[in-house]
C-alpha cells in the first residue's frame, strides 16, 4: 500500500467516538490497529490509510455491526471536514460547494476521489476509491452519510423532511442490512451498483445557502490550498492557485515572483505545471476566471474594485480577459445573472 495514502485524524476521532457509544474502547482498538493514540488531540494530523483500514475491520468485529460507518456520521460536524467545513458552509449555492468538496476531497482522504457528474434532472455525487488501495467499504458508506448531513445542514433542511435523494452503493449487503440503510438515509438505496453515487434534483443544487458568504469561501479555500500544501507536496498546481489569489490584489504577479515564493526555479515551476497538465498562464486565468464569476454573480462589488482584486492594471484589460473567457462582457454577465435572479 502507498505510504502517502493517509486520512485526516477527525474521521478516526469520529470511528473512535463512536466505538465508545457502542461500548467498545476505542482508543485500545486504535492502539491495536497500530495507530497512534495522539491522533486523538491532533486534528489536524493525518492517519495513515493501512491503519485505518485495520480499525475499521476492528470496528465491525468489536461491535457486530456492518452498518457502524452509518452511526459514525452521529460524530462528523462540519469542523470534522478541517478548514472546508466553512468553506462548505459559505459557498453560494450546493452546487458551488459540491464542486469544493469534489475539488479538495483528498483533504478528508486522498485514497478517495471525489466528483460530481451531470445527469438527467439534477447531479451524481460520485466516489471511487483508487484502483491501487483495497477498498474499505464502511469508510464508503461514512462518507455518503456524511455528504446528506452536510447537505441538509448547508440548505437548512429539516432532517425529519422526505429528500428527494437516492443512492447507489456497489456494496453488498442482506435484506436487514439494505432495510437499516433505507431508514437512515430516508430515501431509496440501490446495493450491489456499478458506482457509488448519490442523486441530488436540480431544485436542490440551484437553491442559495442560506449561510452563504462568498468572500469568506476564497479566504477559507485558502486555508484549505494551505492545509493540503502540506501533505499534497505533489500538487503543486494547488500552490500556485493559492499565491495567486493572495497576491492579486497588489497587482499580476509574475512567473518568476511565483517560483520564487514557492522556492523554485522558474522553470522548475514550468515543467512541475506541465507535468500536472496545465501552465502558469492556465492558472493564472483559471483563478481570475473563477473569481471574477463569483465577484460578478454576487453583485456587491464594483467594477473598479473587480478589476484592483484581480490584479488588472485597468478596466479595459480585465473586459478583454472577460470576453475572451465566456465571449462577454462583466457587465452583460451581471446583467443576465440579475434578470435570472
Amino acid at each position: 500500500m502507498n505510504d502517502q495514502a493517509t486520512t485526516i485524524n477527525t474521521w478516526a476521532i469520529a470511528l473512535v467516538r463512536t466505538l465508545d457509544a457502542h461500548g467498545c474502547d476505542g482508543r485500545a482498538l486504535l492502539l491495536r490497529a497500530g495507530l497512534d493514540a495522539q491522533l486523538l488531540t491532533d486534528p489536524n494530523g493525518r492517519a495513515p490509510v493501512s491503519g485505518m483500514s485495520r480499525l475499521w475491520q476492528l470496528a465491525v468485529e468489536a461491535t457486530g455491526d456492518p452498518c457502524i460507518g452509518l452511526k459514525a456520521a452521529a460524530f462528523v460536524q462540519p469542523a470534522t471536514f478541517h478548514s472546508l467545513g466553512l468553506a462548505l458552509l459559505a459557498s453560494q449555492d450546493l452546487e458551488d460547494a459540491l464542486k469544493r468538496m469534489a475539488r479538495f476531497s483528498r483533504i478528508v482522504s486522498n485514497v478517495a476521489d471525489v466528483y460530481t457528474e451531470a445527469c438527467p434532472g439534477g447531479v451524481k455525487l460520485k466516489a471511487r476509491w483508487l484502483v491501487d488501495m483495497p477498498v474499505v467499504t464502511e469508510a464508503i458508506d461514512l462518507l455518503m452519510a456524511s455528504s446528506v448531513k452536510m447537505g441538509l445542514l448547508l440548505l437548512g433542511e429539516d432532517p425529519r423532511n422526505p429528500r428527494p435523494l437516492e443512492l447507489w452503493l456497489r456494496r453488498s449487503g442482506d435484506a436487514a442490512m439494505h432495510a437499516e440503510f433505507e431508514r437512515h438515509f430516508g430515501f431509496p438505496v440501490h446495493f450491489g451498483a456499478d458506482e457509488n453515487a448519490l442523486f441530488i434534483p436540480n431544485e436542490w443544487i440551484e437553491r442559495p445557502l442560506p449561510m452563504a458568504n462568498p468572500q469568506l469561501a476564497r479566504q477559507t479555500d485558502l486555508v484549505v490550498m494551505d492545509y493540503l500544501s502540506h501533505f499534497d507536496g505533489a500538487r503543486l498546481t494547488e500552490k500556485v492557485r493559492a499565491e495567486l489569489i493572495s497576491r492579486l490584489p497588489a497587482g499580476e504577479p509574475t512567473r518568476g515572483d511565483i517560483a520564487s515564493a514557492l522556492n523554485l526555479s522558474e522553470k522548475t515551476l514550468q515543467r512541475r505545471l506541465r507535468s500536472e497538465g496545465t501552465s502558469y498562464q492556465q492558472v493564472l486565468d483559471e483563478v481570475r476566471r473563477k473569481m471574477a464569476l463569483q465577484y460578478l454573480s454576487d453583485g456587491r462589488m464594483s467594477m473598479c474594485s473587480m478589476t484592483f482584486m484581480l490584479g488588472f492594471s485597468d478596466q479595459s484589460s480585465f473586459t478583454r480577459a472577460f470576453r475572451r473567457w465566456t465571449g462577454a462582457t462583466p457587465g452583460e454577465y451581471r446583467a443576465r445573472a440579475l434578470q435570472a435572479a
